[in-house]
């Protein structure tokens, strides 16, 4: 199984890859609107600033698109030097309360406390920006700055 690090590297680069369109916020709880061929969709952003919705696993599970599991279970577990299998490419995203979350997400300090604290996402927290979350922002920058486009709304 990879380490948070790496899973969340993973998505960044997969994001950074053109999986995912600039962002537009909108005040929505754990949801932005971003503008992608002129029509709008809701990404999905976990508590630590991801953008769930440009994740693989996320994407797959969405669209039930086996071929796209069987392709990220390869590639995740060349990359983390693990054996993912296909089967266990599912997840609704972060804020989802429902089983399918991909391993790492299961054990996620940062929803946990986001959960617990019944934030949509760590933009919302008084102790905005945590040494759990400046940590997490050295690996992924990335979600430092969709937090703080939230925190500006």
């Amino acid at each position: 199984m990879p380490t948070r690090k790496e899973f969340c590297r993973s998505c960044l680069a997969m994001a950074l890859a053109g999986l995912g369109a600039p962002l537009v916020f909108a005040r929505q709880g754990d949801e932005v609107k971003k503008e992608k061929d002129s029509k709008k969709e809701k990404a999905v952003v976990g508590a630590c600033g991801i953008v769930c919705s440009t994740c693989p696993a996320y994407i797959a599970t969405q669209t039930n698109d086996d071929s796209l599991r069987a392709k990220t279970a390869q590639e995740w577990s060349e990359m983390f030097k693990a054996d993912i299998k296909a089967e266990n490419i599912n997840c609704d995203g972060c804020p989802s309360n429902g089983p399918r979350l991909f391993a790492h997400c299961l054990e996620c300090g940062i929803r946990k406390c986001a959960r617990e604290k019944k934030l949509a996402n760590c933009a919302a927290c008084p102790e905005y920006a945590c040494s759990q979350l400046q940590e997490f922002f050295a690996m992924v920058p990335q979600a430092r700055e969709t937090l703080e486009e939230l925190r500006k709304l």
